[in-house]
C-alpha cells in the first residue's frame, strides 16, 4: 500500500513522460522520440519494486562509494594513462564527470553518518570515495557541476551540523583546504579551464568571437528565450522549434554555428520552455522539487542517523541535477535521467523502509 507522499513521487514519474508523450504526439514525432521519457515510466515501475523489497542502508551506501572510487579511478586512467584531455572522453565528458561528482558527494554523506556512529572502517571507505567522485569531475573539465558545488557543501554543513564535533569540523576544513590546493594546480586542469571560460565570456561580449564554448551556450540559450516567447504555453516540440530558430537566424539574431547546433539548449530549464512551453517547464520542476520536498521531510535531528543520512543524499541528486541542468540538458541525455530516478528511487525506498523500521522498534 502506497503512503501519500509515495504517491507523490509516483505520480510524477508517470506525468512527466506523459507531457513529453502528448508533445511528441502533437509534434509529429515518432515513437522513437519516446525512448528517453520511457525511462521515466520503468522509474515508476521501480519504484513499486523497491518499495516491496527496499535496499539496504550499507548496501546502498557502500554500492555508491564503490561507484564514485570506479568512476574516480576510471577518470586517472583516463588522463595518465590513454592521454585524453579530458576524463570520460569516450563518453560525454560533462555526463561523467557530472555524476562521479554526484556520487562523490552521496558518499560525503557516508561520511557524515559513520563518523556519527563511530564507524572507523568505513569512514576511510566513504573518505575515499568522496574525493574520488569528486576528482572524476575536476579531471573531466565539467565546469557545470562546479557552479553551485559550494552551496552544496554549505547544504551538508547545514544538514549535518549538531553531529560536527570540533575534530571534525577541522578535518573538514583540512580536507577542503587541500581540494582547493590541487584545483589550483596546472595538473587537474582547473585553471585552464577557468581561464577558457573568462576568455570566452570575454570574446563573446565583447563581439569579437561568438563561438566559442561559451559563446555558443549564451546564443543558444538567447534563441530558446525568444523562441519560449512566442509559444509560452505549449512550446513549439522537438521538431517545430527548428522553425523558430531558422526565423531566428535569418533575422541575424544567432549564429550560424547556434543554427546548426540541432540538439539541446544546454541548459535543461531552458530547453523545456522553448520545446514544451509552461506545462513542460511545469513538469520538470515536479520531477526535481517533489522528490527535494519528500527528502526534506526527513532532514530533522529526530530522526534516526540512517535517515538523515538518506534523505541528505536525496537533496544532495536534486540539487546536484539542478546545477547541472543549468549548463547541459542532463536529462536530456540517457544516462542522465536514468541516473537521476534510480538515485531518487533507491533512496528514497531505502528511506523509508528504514523509517518504517525505526517506528517498530519504539512501538
Amino acid at each position: 500500500m502506497l503512503d501519500k507522499n509515495s504517491w507523490l513521487l509516483f505520480g510524477i514519474l508517470l506525468i512527466y513522460p506523459l507531457i513529453h508523450g502528448l508533445s511528441i504526439l502533437t509534434d509529429g514525432g515518432t515513437l522513437r522520440e519516446f525512448d528517453r521519457p520511457s525511462k521515466v515510466i520503468m522509474g515508476a515501475a521501480v519504484l513499486l519494486f523497491c518499495l516491496r523489497n527496499p535496499p539496504r542502508f550499507k548496501w546502498l551506501m557502500t554500492g555508491i562509494a564503490t561507484g564514485a572510487i570506479t568512476a574516480g579511478g576510471r577518470a586517472l586512467y583516463d588522463r595518465l594513462v590513454t592521454g585524453y584531455g579530458r576524463a570520460f572522453e569516450w563518453m560525454v565528458p560533462i555526463q561523467g564527470g557530472d555524476i562521479s561528482m554526484t556520487l562523490g558527494l552521496i558518499s560525503l554523506c557516508g561520511v557524515m553518518w559513520s563518523i556519527k556512529t563511530a564507524n572507523r572502517g568505513l569512514t576511510v571507505y566513504f573518505a575515499a570515495a568522496s574525493a574520488f567522485g569528486v576528482l572524476g569531475s575536476i579531471l573531466s573539465g565539467s565546469r557545470g557541476g562546479w557552479v553551485l558545488f559550494p552551496v552544496i557543501l554549505f547544504v551538508l554543513y547545514r544538514i549535518f551540523r549538531d553531529w560536527f564535533s570540533p575534530k571534525v569540523k577541522l578535518g573538514m576544513s583540512l580536507a577542503l583546504t587541500l581540494l582547493v590546493i590541487f584545483c589550483l594546480t596546472p595538473q587537474s586542469g582547473v585553471p585552464k579551464r577557468i581561464e577558457a571560460a573568462k576568455s570566452d565570456i570575454s570574446l563573446y561580449f565583447s563581439g569579437k568571437n561568438k563561438n566559442t564554448s561559451l559563446g555558443h551556450r549564451f546564443e543558444i540559450w538567447k534563441s530558446s528565450v525568444d523562441s519560449f516567447l512566442e509559444k509560452p504555453l505549449f512550446g513549439w516540440g522537438r521538431h517545430g522549434v527548428r522553425l523558430s530558430q531558422e526565423q531566428q537566424y535569418k533575422r541575424g539574431l544567432i549564429t550560424k554555428e547556434a543554427y546548426d547546433f540541432n540538439s539541446h539548449a544546454h541548459n535543461q530549464f531552458l530547453d523545456e520552455m522553448a520545446k514544451r512551453g509552461i506545462i513542460g517547464l511545469g513538469a520538470l520542476l515536479a520531477l526535481l522539487l517533489i522528490p527535494l520536498y519528500l527528502f526534506k521531510q526527513y532532514l530533522k535531528p529526530s530522526f534516526a542517523p540512517e535517515v538523515r543520512t538518506l534523505a541528505a543524499g536525496g537533496v544532495i541528486v536534486v540539487l546536484s541535477t539542478i546545477d547541472y541542468s543549468l549548463s547541459q540538458a542532463f536529462l536530456y541525455h540517457s544516462s542522465g535521467i536514468v541516473f537521476y530516478c534510480v538515485s531518487v528511487i533507491f533512496l528514497y525506498s531505502a528511506l523509508r523502509s528504514q523509517q518504517l523500521m525505526t517506528d517498530k522498534s519504539l512501538l
